[in-house]
């Protein structure tokens, strides 16, 4: 009887020092920040079955909160299974994984300017890890970043935010899980659904990079429409009113164009607030300039008082000027009422 009871413990305690499987570990790992509500409960449980998620020692996954770098990077390792060597005496707990990443070409030696890898990492800097992680082919090629964005999204691992491609912007540690799971789906064969708005502004970004920004028309030279239509809306879409103002941005253009504006704010004549007799303010009159690279503040005369304001921008060359068409936003009330494009 005794040998018996002897064998059950020792089974017992092989069974205990034994791996959680895959399986049970989903049961037993579970965090109370994502419940199966969360928009990426699958996504980080599969993280979790898979063995490169542990969470937080509160027990918590603090799936909202920006990821770091180092975060990513241990965690898209792991993903891969690649080969981690022991933690150093007095490296930070993250050093054996970027050791791993840097050794696989996941990234490079200058990765990180600042060399800082707690800083929360930005979308363009998650998408050189992931797409590397996925294309082999372009690990130590030293591509643009334009270059690497449109084969994340044409390839389905970054989707964009308002059909934009935001690489500035952070993402949230149940971004990044989402990101890798995207990552693993295409190295097991599968394909991705696409934002195809999203993949529109990174064919455009690309050409800008590379200087893809002109067509011909009659042997002369003009900026081709998608590329006007990008800056404009940028320019556009920085516009505000604070203080009595009209606030925004110009962002650089390629050598060779230059913008071509309109800002007008339309009152009731009766309501004398200018001299016109239509009751319009221009608010570039006087010889006023405005530069790429500016922020601006043009001051209104009667915010409160304002019927509308008309916003007019093009993005012309020289050589063909763009006379055929503009961008144009209509504003009521500080609210974007109307959106108009001529061509």
């Amino acid at each position: 009887m005794r040998k018996w009871i002897s064998v059950f413990v020792i089974v017992g305690l092989i069974l205990s020092l034994m791996p959680v499987t895959n399986a049970s570990a989903q049961e037993q790992v579970s965090f109370r920040d994502v419940p199966a509500t969360h928009w990426a409960y699958q996504d980080v449980m599969s993280g979790v079955q898979k063995g490169y998620i542990n969470g937080l020692p509160d027990g918590t996954f603090a799936p909202e909160r920006p990821v770091s770098r180092s975060e990513f990077i241990k965690m898209i390792t792991a993903a891969l299974n690649l080969p981690v060597e022991a933690q150093q005496e007095g490296e930070a707990w993250y050093a054996p994984y970027t050791r791993a990443a840097l050794n696989s070409g996941l990234i490079d030696a200058n990765e990180y300017a600042d060399g800082d890898f707690t800083k929360e990492m930005t979308r363009m800097e998650m998408v050189r890890v992931a797409v590397k992680a996925f294309d082999e082919t372009v690990r130590g090629q030293h591509a643009l970043n334009e270059k690497l964005m449109l084969k994340a999204v044409e390839n389905g691992i970054i989707r964009g935010i308002d059909g934009k491609t935001v690489p500035e912007r952070l993402s949230s540690r149940a971004q990044a899980v989402t990101v890798i799971e995207r990552v693993l789906k295409l190295r097991g064969g599968e394909t991705l659904p696409v934002d195809e708005n999203a993949l529109e502004v990174a064919k455009v970004e690309y050409r800008i990079a590379i200087g893809d920004i002109w067509e011909y028309k009659n042997e002369l030279k003009r900026l081709d429409h998608a590329i006007a239509r990008y800056f404009e809306f940028k320019v556009l879409e920085s516009i505000y009113i604070e203080d009595g103002h009209l606030k925004g941005y110009l962002p650089p253009i390629p050598e060779g164009t230059f913008y071509n504006m309109g800002f007008m704010v339309k009152y009731d004549p009766k309501d004398n607030v200018v001299s016109d007799k239509y009751g319009t303010q221009y608010l570039l009159s006087g010889g006023r300039k405005l530069n790429p690279g500016e922020h601006f503040s043009l001051p209104i005369k009667a915010v409160d008082k304002a019927k509308e304001i008309i916003l007019r921008v093009t993005l012309e060359n020289a050589e063909m000027p763009a006379n055929r068409r503009a961008t144009i936003m209509y504003y009521l009330d500080n609210k974007r009422i109307v959106e108009n494009i001529f061509y």
